[in-house]
């Protein structure tokens, strides 16, 4: 007995570790329609103008990325509760150049922290996470060689500004894996977070490797998230399910008490405990096919 019980308690054990240590993300929709895309909320409602610039620049087909990359100029993105933004700024650096950059600001704290590897084209860097504690922001993640690279997003503290989970991105044409998209002619344009945390959308102008010089395929994934686990990550836990929990527990047992004393108001009677009564019978019908066995 003893034997089963430690192999149960070590199964449990393995699987809450290997289920402690998944991806928060936990699955990604390829090429999701525009009914999809606008059926949801987003955190930044002003990103919607960039998207539909998005759209309407890709109908134009081999000059899309050459008009979007002059008509979107970089704006500050905003957190839900205000106290955070990202924008574009020019930095002095350790040889007095100017070089542009974003920066995180946090009002709270106040501070400036500068944010590198930012890779987007469009109108805002980052999209908040609707409890403006983290954020996502898309970046080219260098592969090896330090020429190659590939899109990613990056799952930030705002606190910290230290990464939560990065997430390198599947880029391919039509939902196959049998025509890649070509990463030196792509151009991240943006990135949204649901107003319910549930999921991160980013969109991606590019091209297959077969095309010609401009990309003309708009891109557009979905990043299903496992909120309650990213906040849990960035060192936010939400108490309000245990409180209720114990709130339920609390008026379960006040009413039980109500209970009791409205019952023994109405009937002095003692009352069985439940249970026992069915115990009782059984006990009274095996002792009576036993007498009835007796010659």
């Amino acid at each position: 007995m003893n034997l089963i019980l430690g192999i149960f308690s070590l199964v449990f054990i393995l699987f809450q570790a290997s289920f402690a240590m998944g991806s928060p993300v936990l699955s990604i929709d390829e090429n999701i329609s525009e009914d999809d895309f606008s059926s949801t909320l987003y955190t930044n409602p002003d990103s919607m103008e960039a998207h539909e610039m998005v759209i309407m620049c890709c109908e134009d087909g081999q000059h899309s990325q050459v008009q979007l990359n002059n008509t979107l100029k970089p704006r500050p993105t905003v957190s839900p509760d205000g106290n955070s933004s990202v924008y574009l700024k020019v930095l002095t650096t350790s040889s007095d150049m100017g070089i542009e950059d974003y920066v995180l600001n946090n009002t709270a704290k106040p501070r400036e922290i500068r944010i590198k590897d930012i890779s987007t084209m469009g109108y805002y860097a980052v999209a908040f996470s609707p409890d403006s504690k983290m954020y996502a922001a898309p970046r080219l993640v260098h592969l090896g060689d330090g020429r190659n690279a590939q899109y990613a997003i990056d799952i930030m503290s705002v606190d910290s500004n230290k990464v939560i989970h990065q997430e390198l991105l599947p880029f391919y044409k039509e939902n196959t894996k049998s025509t890649p998209m070509d990463w030196d002619r792509s151009e991240m344009y943006g990135v949204y977070w649901s107003e319910d945390g549930s999921s991160i959308v980013y969109e991606v102008l590019g091209a297959d490797i077969e095309g010609g010089l401009y990309p003309t395929m708009l891109v557009t994934n979905r990043l299903n998230v496992n909120y309650t686990e990213l906040r849990k990550m960035n060192g936010y836990e939400d108490p309000v399910e245990e409180k209720t929990k114990f709130s339920g527990y609390d008026e379960l047992m006040e009413s039980y008490g109500e209970e009791e004393q409205n019952t023994s108001a109405d009937d002095p009677q003692p009352v069985s405990t439940p249970g026992f009564g069915i115990l009782a019978a059984l006990v009274a019908l095996s002792m009576n096919r036993k007498w009835k066995r007796e010659p």
